[in-house]
């Protein structure tokens, strides 16, 4: 026994995995046998009918019974299993459209709402920002050229003399 955070003694945790194995070698041991037992009794129905046939004959005869009872039970078993699969399918194709159908749905509103709301931004904030900046570089670059053009025509006429004597 493991002792617990408060103090208590509690078993130890048991692997869910080693219990899953054990099923499964359980059922696959009980299968192995359950089909030995019919191969023997399938080569013993056929030794007694080929050493002894009037003797054996009753018993061959049951046995043969026996088998057909145990193919048509496993045969109502297939279809019903078959069935059972048919009405899962048709269930989730169901459950496909009521439950995927209107998610998908949302999803395109949502892209759709998405892609209102990008145009709506574009053409009432970015489109007029650009166009304002656009205007403001263009009105800097030309008050630029002029500041240059006036610093051209303010020439000092001292430097003007010194330039025509060199």
């Amino acid at each position: 026994m493991a002792e617990n955070d408060n103090g208590s003694l509690a078993p130890p945790p048991e692997d869910s995995g080693s219990s899953g194995r054990s099923i499964s070698l359980i059922i696959k041991l009980s299968a192995a046998i359950l089909i030995l037992l019919i191969l023997a009794l399938l080569a013993f129905a056929l030794v007694a009918a080929l050493t002894a046939a009037e003797t054996w004959a009753p018993f061959v005869q049951i046995f043969r019974d026996v088998l057909i009872i145990i193919i048509v039970v496993e045969s109502v078993l297939i279809v019903t299993a078959f069935a059972i699969l048919i009405l899962q399918a048709a269930g989730f194709i169901i459950m496909l459209k009521t439950e995927i159908k209107p998610i998908l749905d949302n999803a395109r509103e949502t892209t759709r709402l998405t892609k209102a709301t990008a145009e709506f931004v574009s053409q009432n904030s970015i489109d007029p920002l650009i166009q304002i900046k656009s205007f403001i570089s263009g009105l800097l670059g030309f008050l630029r050229e002029i500041i240059r053009i006036r610093a051209l025509l303010q020439t000092d006429p001292a430097e003007g003399q010194d330039d025509e004597v060199s």
